[in-house]
């Protein structure tokens, strides 16, 4: 899996996971409650191996699914109870086949109930994907490592020796630019949301990333803080002094020029630009997440739930014959596509990739972004 991820959810919801940092806005309480430090070990997830924001289709709140290792120290995926395994039944009975699912199994949720899922050595599985993605999946030597559905058929797909495909039919502009111009094999991740035809988060292999939250002000504080991070490690490994910190000014976000602003030496300047009057970032603690009220877990391993008085739907625990005396499941809603599952091919892939030769984005430099939302950050710890 990928050491950093930025996963779109509906509602301008978003998940975003780094080696030192967690950040995330407007998830579904029932998954916010798994990152709270009032969570039992045997449920707090200590490390998500990988996290997919599903839609509100005939369910009571966004659906969900994680694979990670929670705080006792075994490996488990968990989801949205009641609804993410009658939604996505073919997906949810396929992770069971797959041998250390929890770190194996790559899930990533698109418009309405389309979804697509891979694993290395157990191929992939889909439902209302577009034809042009799973030709090029079927006709491929390897499993895809990173997959992302978009709005109107868009698509991206990367196999696990870097090379890229992907369209996007107009939407997420100046995506299909950076692409183009980026040396093929650099792109380390890519994420492009099914819910906004704006939004997409790419990070390259030289330690960058390049972004668009347009719409979305309300995470740019939150990210303002994962960037200010990476910049102080960055300046320390280059022994410059600390970041001085910032005076807290009575706004919600500054609009800034430019998010990675550096001298022409090529050395970093002394203060990012993005930061020059925002608060100073609060120090991070990957296992907290958000405040909320304290519940007590009860589980019966193999099947599992949380039990709250008066809960919301809860997360359930994939492996297992059932659940502790669920309510009468609902009916699997209208419309559903139809899954399919690949295997593994012996035939060659020598077209799928775009190899495009131009320069590549400096370590420690970036295009000038477009407003407060969109923008290039060095990232320190990939």
């Amino acid at each position: 899996m990928p050491e950093i991820t930025f996963i779109f959810g509906p509602k301008n919801t978003f998940f975003f996971d780094c080696p030192k940092s967690w950040k995330f806005h407007g998830i579904p309480q029932t998954l916010r409650q798994l990152l709270n430090s009032s969570m039992a070990p045997a449920w707090r997830i200590a490390q998500p191996y990988c996290l997919a924001l599903g839609p509100q289709i005939n369910s009571p709140e966004p659906i969900w699914y994680v694979g990670c290792k929670v705080l006792e120290g075994q490996d488990k995926i968990l989801y949205s109870q009641n609804t993410f395994d009658v939604s996505y039944p073919d997906l949810a009975a396929w992770t069971k086949t797959v041998h250390n699912a929890p770190r194996a199994c790559f899930v990533t949720f698109g418009p309405g109930l389309s979804y697509f899922a891979c694993a290395p050595g157990h191929g992939s599985i889909w439902a209302g994907a577009p034809s042009e993605l799973t030709d090029k999946v079927q006709k491929a030597y390897d499993t895809p490592n990173c997959v992302s559905l978009g709005m109107n058929q868009a698509w991206f797909v990367m196999w696990p020796d870097g090379y890229c495909s992907w369209k996007f039919y107009g939407s997420y502009g100046g995506l299909d630019k950076i692409l183009n111009e980026s040396e093929p094999r650099t792109v380390s991740y890519l994420a492009i949301s099914p819910y906004n035809p704006e939004h997409y988060f790419v990070a390259f292999k030289d330690r960058t990333v390049k972004y668009n939250f347009a719409g979305a002000p309300e995470w740019m504080p939150l990210m303002q803080e994962v960037f200010r991070e990476w910049q102080v490690e960055i300046l320390q490994r280059q022994g410059m002094p600390p970041l001085p910190p910032m005076p807290y000014q009575n706004q919600f976000y500054p609009q800034q020029p430019n998010l990675n602003q550096y001298n022409p030496t090529g050395q970093p300047a002394y203060i990012a630009a993005h930061y020059a009057s925002s608060p100073p970032p609060v120090p991070v603690q990957p296992y907290m997440g958000y405040n909320s009220p304290q519940v007590q877990p009860v589980e019966l391993y193999g099947n599992g739930t949380l039990s709250p008085p008066q809960p919301p739907p809860q997360p359930v625990e994939l492996y297992g014959s059932g659940m502790l005396s669920p309510p009468q499941p609902p009916q699997p809603p209208p419309g559903r596509p139809v899954s399919i599952m690949s295997s593994k091919s012996s035939k060659k892939r020598h077209f799928f990739s775009r190899k495009k030769a131009s320069t590549a984005t400096q370590a420690l430099g970036g295009p000038v972004p477009v407003g407060a939302s969109e923008g290039s950050q060095t990232c320190a710890v990939m």
